[in-house]
């Protein structure tokens, strides 16, 4: 049997809004062979089934962030403030502090590098903010995973020059090109002056489809769960929300953004019609 382990990561805020939901609705819902890895920032969440969820304490799991965050504490450029240069080039979106807070996402980004040596087979993340509203049998979860293909993910569209959807993406710990994908993704985060700050950008989905595209160009076999989704070519890609309009919409809602506040993806975010009760409703 393959082993397949769910990571994800939330801080107290998180807990309140979304985590909680969100490990009831996985340990409910999700075939109990399918584990999930969860890391916690100064919070303690309930755990709803101790033999499916192992919650982790990040500041004893994770010394490696504890450390990034300590060398870049100080640094505007990596809080949130992008350089001078770059925000002569990007008078529209400079003020957009998210793509550029090295900080804020390095607890994704330092989870996965822990939880891929923890796990066997396949580990996949997925963000907290995420909701299983349909039962998820591990076959069905399997088949999500194929073997040949050293990575999975969600992208926007042939074309788009925007980062993947990176509220879920497995990576194949039995290809050697995956291994090379998770020693490049901690390369630039731990030699971050010759990696992320080299970028145009350094939020995780910027840093994840940078490594991503660029190896795609010799190892082709990643599996986009959007590649058929979007009937045109745009540097855009298909809009913010891709991942409910793929097969993973089957069994998860994301609440990205203030959907979080409703605890449901809008109406206005369909571009397919789904057939499941939960989105029917």
């Amino acid at each position: 049997m393959k082993n397949i382990t769910v990571v994800t990561t939330f801080h107290q805020p998180g807990l309140a809004l979304y985590g909680q939901r969100f490990l009831e609705s996985f340990a409910e819902k999700v075939d109990n062979r399918i584990k999930l890895l969860v890391y916690t920032e100064d919070c303690n969440p309930v755990n709803p089934n101790p033999e499916q969820i192992t919650i982790l304490d990040a500041k004893q799991a994770l010394p490696k962030l504890n450390a990034f965050k300590e060398r870049w504490k100080n640094d505007p450029k990596a809080n949130g403030i992008p350089p001078i240069e770059i925000k002569a080039r990007r008078p529209r979106d400079h003020h957009k502090a998210f793509k550029w807070d090295a900080i804020r996402f390095a607890n994704k980004t330092y989870a996965v590098y822990d939880a891929c040596v923890r796990s066997k087979d396949w580990c996949v993340w997925m963000d907290a903010d995420t909701f299983v509203h349909s039962d998820w049998s591990y076959n069905e979860f399997k088949e999500c995973l194929p073997e040949t293909s050293w990575i999975t993910y969600v992208g926007r569209g042939k074309g788009s020059q925007t980062w993947p959807e990176c509220g879920f993406y497995g990576m194949n710990l039995n290809h050697p090109v995956c291994h090379e994908f998770l020693k490049e993704f901690e390369r630039v985060y731990e030699d971050a002056d010759n990696g992320i700050f080299l970028l145009e950008e350094w939020h995780d989905s910027f840093v994840f489809g940078n490594i991503l595209n660029n190896m795609k160009r010799d190892f082709p076999n990643a599996l986009d769960y959007s590649a058929d989704m979007y009937l045109r070519e745009a540097k855009t890609g298909g809009g913010g929300h891709p991942l409910i309009n793929t097969v993973l919409g089957k069994w998860i809602d994301h609440m990205k953004g203030d959907r979080k506040n409703t605890g449901k993806s809008l109406p206005k975010d369909m571009m397919i019609t789904r057939n499941e009760d939960y989105w029917k409703s």
